[in-house]
């Protein structure tokens, strides 16, 4: 993966991530596409300019299944820039599981051609128990393990590299919320694992209840043990919390909040 940083000012930056659909300018606000029931037309949101949007593999792969993985997750929701998907993590948030396995959305992802992928995590939210908060995070590495197994047994970049293209670029999906040690503790081992973006899960309760002192001790205990890498920061998309993140030193946001 190639992340050039060109400017900074406070932890905040301006960079350039390089993936196989082009190149993404960061800070980036990424909105989401919903792959069936898509409220707002994806032409406006070309018009507008965005060049990545971020799109739900469980739910393709549910409701399109092989036909997705015939197709691609670009032609599949008609979008032929970025696309970043997330594995089903809003989901097990909501309803507490889902009926899928890691390697199965793993081998998904990859088969959909998504751009920047993300493994299938359990968040943890806010307000969880810490010995609740730990089974999650632990879950989350656990998967994360089985995903890069996936990874290298399809032997992605050798393919990729005899193609010409790019590798997916895989998030490592950190959890913990108000548990700093947790957010800490998954982030390095992510880190250690290889992947070359984190992305951060389980602020939408924080940012709801504009509890932005705990949403910058997070982002900031990430920053600590990732003070290089891009962060892409889940569910933020209030006018109000981008900049604060953007200073903080996110680089990336997603939400359906449009």
């Amino acid at each position: 993966m190639s992340f050039e940083v060109k400017y900074n000012d406070l932890a905040g930056r301006i960079g350039k991530l390089e993936t196989a659909h082009g190149t993404l300018e960061t800070p980036v606000f990424i909105p989401v596409i919903h792959p069936i029931k898509q409220l707002v037309d994806i032409e406006f949101f070309k018009k507008l300019g965005f060049k990545a949007v971020i799109t739900n593999a469980y739910i393709a792969l549910r409701y399109y299944g092989d036909e997705a993985r015939k197709r691609g997750i670009h032609k599949i929701i008609n979008f032929e820039d970025i696309v970043m998907t997330d594995s089903g993590g809003y989901q097990v948030l909501e309803y507490g599981d889902i009926e899928v396995e890691p390697t199965e959305m793993a081998e998904f992802e990859i088969d959909i051609g998504t751009d920047i992928a993300v493994p299938l995590d359990k968040p943890t939210g806010y307000g969880l128990q810490y010995n609740k908060a730990v089974e999650y995070v632990n879950k989350t590495i656990k998967n994360a393990e089985e995903t890069l197994e996936v990874i290298r047994r399809n032997n992605i970049n050798q393919q990729k590299k005899a193609q010409g293209k790019l590798d997916t670029i895989w998030a490592g999906p950190v959890q913990g919320a108000e548990h700093l040690d947790l957010v800490k503790m998954s982030a390095s081992i992510f880190d250690n694992m290889g992947f070359n973006l984190m992305a951060l899960g389980s602020p939408v309760e924080l940012m709801e209840a504009y509890d932005f002192a705990m949403l910058s001790q997070i982002i900031y205990n990430l920053k600590k043990v990732i003070p290089f890498k891009p962060i892409h920061l889940f569910g933020a998309g209030h006018p109000l919390t981008i900049p604060l993140a953007v200073a903080l030193g996110c680089d990336m946001f997603d939400s359906a909040s449009y």
